[in-house]
């Protein structure tokens, strides 16, 4: 996993001398002639730490990033980059939390972005530290109510939707979540098998705000309207999915026609044959999340440094276009392809049909909706 650097200086990967190298072998000329072509925060490659490490598991992530920009991080800045794996975000969150990560940098998903902000584990990141978030990175995308606060703690590079699948033989081009309280489809309906899930897409259908449920009426009014429509549908499901396998293999083995999925799962099925699969992000929005990186708070100021030359460097259209078509995930920003204009969780209105979890909300009442989900679930 480590893009190891030669004792010389050069690139292991290609023999050519790292960015840093190269700084002390040209001098102060050469370095001038360089800086146009980095697109570094500024300072010079001798400021930075020798290596990176980052937290995230295995699986398609990683590999993009090893394929696509690790090595090139190298070869332009002189600092390798190792890869601290997880067996979960859940193990490597508690091994933050206790100390015991030896890490710079992490990748976090929208509730433990929350939670480690909450928790003071992640460095407050000042917006102008990252050029390339400012200028490339989507509007919609940016502050997002799961980062809390005024100071930024995460910066996204990617983003997906929990949306609709159909099977195209069965469906034509549907446009609204209200297609999965549709009769006609009773016994091949499947749906995301969690309570805060069931609340939020459910709320989207009936045209509440999932992030505040009680803001047209009071909340215990139109929870209670929620769950009655949630059980209502129930009748039509055959499975409550909880997993990416689990829902790859319902709608693939047409087990189910219609329901909710992650756009990059279909679409990773539909890429092994599945034709008969689409996708859709309903008019009415869909939940939406990014893959961000979040530093960790008791680094090295050279550390962090290299973190966010990182993070700044992924956010380049060069870097971020090939990273997000290998992952399978539109890019955070504008850059754009025919690959990633195809891609199922892409967003033509810029991420404007994402709808984002308000994290806070969703701690308040996790418990409750859980408690009810299983009780409409037993029954």
């Amino acid at each position: 996993m480590r893009q190891d650097s030669t004792s010389d200086g050069t690139s292991g990967r290609t023999g050519r001398p790292s960015r840093r190298r190269f700084l002390q072998l040209t001098g102060a000329a050469g370095a001038a002639g360089l800086a146009g072509c980095v697109n570094s925060l500024g300072g010079g490659g001798n400021d930075l730490a020798d290596t990176l490490v980052i937290q995230m598991e295995g699986g398609s992530m990683l590999e993009a990033l090893k394929s696509e920009a690790f090595g090139p991080f190298e070869e332009e800045f002189g600092a390798s980059v190792e890869v601290s794996l997880r067996s979960s975000q859940q193990n490597g969150y508690a091994k933050i939390k206790a100390g015991q990560a030896e890490a710079d940098m992490t990748s976090v998903p929208p509730f433990t972005l929350y939670n480690g902000t909450k928790e003071g584990l992640w460095s407050p990141i000042s917006t102008d530290e990252i050029p390339n978030y400012e200028s490339n990175v989507l509007d919609p995308l940016k502050n997002p109510v799961f980062d809390p606060g005024q100071e930024v703690h995460g910066i996204p590079h990617a983003y997906g939707t929990v949306g609709m699948a159909y099977n195209k033989n069965e469906l034509d081009s549907p446009s609204s979540w209200s297609v999965t309280w549709d009769g006609s489809y009773e016994g091949h309906v499947a749906m995301e098998g969690f309570g805060f899930i069931r609340v939020f897409t459910t709320a989207l259908e009936m045209g509440m705000d999932p992030n505040e449920i009680g803001a047209n009426g009071s909340y215990e009014e139109n929870i209670g309207k929620i769950w009655d429509r949630v059980a209502e549908q129930q009748d039509l499901v055959v499975t409550n999915w909880t997993s990416g396998d689990e829902q790859a293999r319902l709608f693939a083995s047409e087990d189910a026609w219609v329901g909710e999925a992650w756009g990059n799962v279909i679409y990773g099925a539909v890429q092994e044959g599945n034709d008969h699969l689409g996708y859709t992000i309903p008019e009415e929005g869909a939940y939406g999340y990014t893959q961000n990186h979040a530093i960790l708070n008791d680094i090295s100021e050279t550390r962090r440094k290299t973190a966010l030359e990182f993070i700044n460097f992924l956010l380049r259209d060069d870097i971020l276009q090939p990273v997000t078509e290998k992952l399978g995930l539109p890019p955070a920003t504008s850059v754009t392809s025919d690959e990633i204009e195809n891609l199922y969780d892409y967003d033509p209105r810029g991420g404007k049909g994402l709808k984002f979890p308000d994290v806070a909300y969703i701690n308040e009442h996790n418990d409750e909706w859980s408690q009810r989900w299983e009780e409409i679930r037993g029954n």
